[in-house]
């Protein structure tokens, strides 16, 4: 019986500390897009909570977040905005209301930003129309900028992490060389690459690898009879083989082109959570260009 009454102490013991850990709540950081998470968390593991205002799959032109966003929203101790989205363009000022405590970071800081709607030729002939593009994240060259922002930011905010950071940003920083590097070998390969796109997602990773860029969607709208035209005429001389569309986006245009030139279709998801092996993946399909 003396020994039954004890091992009851004890799970009783082990019941309550785990009851007790479990109400400890994490430091919540608001972020805007969800590969800002994936980068937060190579650096700094699980030890905060990240709140992603825009859920994949929906258009960072355009979203609105939730009460419980809003919520979450609230209780931050810092908002860490990507730069220049529209969504951050549109809802920053409430945001910073709804938390007038919470400090303000942006990941766009040292990088040089790209004006507008952007078609980026090997030739840098550069046409560019509108604000500012923000889609920073989908090129390596950029991603090391980021990530040496939010080391930044993320000791400040957290210095009793500060080895941790210090050890995962090299480590992440080393894999991001290694992306860096397959995409030097692929314009060294085959230099001029081109690729087309309904959405000008990956502007940054053209410019900085020497690849050109076309879009289906132009100055943000869906293209005219004309417009729609003149870029299949312009996919057969390039010989586009592949066209990459994004779910968010409709790809009905992006169908047309595909079977007036005989091409296929592949669906590429920049707002991934799991941003390393969507990133792969894309380079993958442009390696077998």
């Amino acid at each position: 019986m003396k020994n039954i009454l004890l091992a009851l102490i004890t799970i009783a013991l082990i019941a309550s500390c785990r009851t007790e850990k479990s109400n400890i709540s994490k430091p919540i950081v608001s972020v805007s897009i969800a590969p800002q998470e994936y980068f937060i968390k190579q650096l700094i593991g699980d030890s905060i909570e990240v709140n992603v205002m825009i859920p994949q799959g929906s258009d960072h032109a355009s979203y609105a977040p939730t009460a419980a966003q809003i919520k979450k929203l609230s209780k931050s101790v810092a908002y860490i905005q990507m730069g220049h989205l529209g969504f951050e363009a549109t809802w920053n000022e409430r945001l910073k209301g709804a938390n007038t405590q919470m400090k303000w970071y942006d990941l766009s800081k040292g990088i040089s930003m790209i004006q507008g709607e952007h078609h980026h030729h090997h030739d840098h002939d550069h046409v560019c129309t509108g604000g500012i593009d923000p889609h920073t994240w989908t090129s390596p060259k950029e991603v090391k900028q980021i990530t040496r922002n939010l080391k930044i930011y993320l000791t400040e905010l957290f210095p009793q992490y500060k080895g941790m950071i210090a050890a995962n940003y090299e480590q992440f920083m080393t894999q991001l060389d290694d992306m860096d590097e397959r995409l030097n070998t692929l314009q060294t390969k085959q230099p001029g690459l081109t690729f087309m796109i309904f959405h000008p997602a990956y502007t940054y990773l053209a410019r900085a690898y020497d690849f050109e860029q076309i879009t289906i969607e132009f100055e943000g709208k869906t293209p005219t009879p004309a417009k729609l035209k003149s870029t299949i005429n312009l996919a057969r001389q390039k010989q586009i083989k592949t066209i990459y569309i994004q779910q968010e986006f409709d790809q009905t245009n992006a169908n047309v082109i595909a079977n007036e030139i005989g091409a296929t279709t592949v669906q590429v998801n920049p707002l991934s959570a799991n941003w390393q092996k969507e990133m792969e993946r894309f380079i993958s399909h442009l390696e077998k260009q």
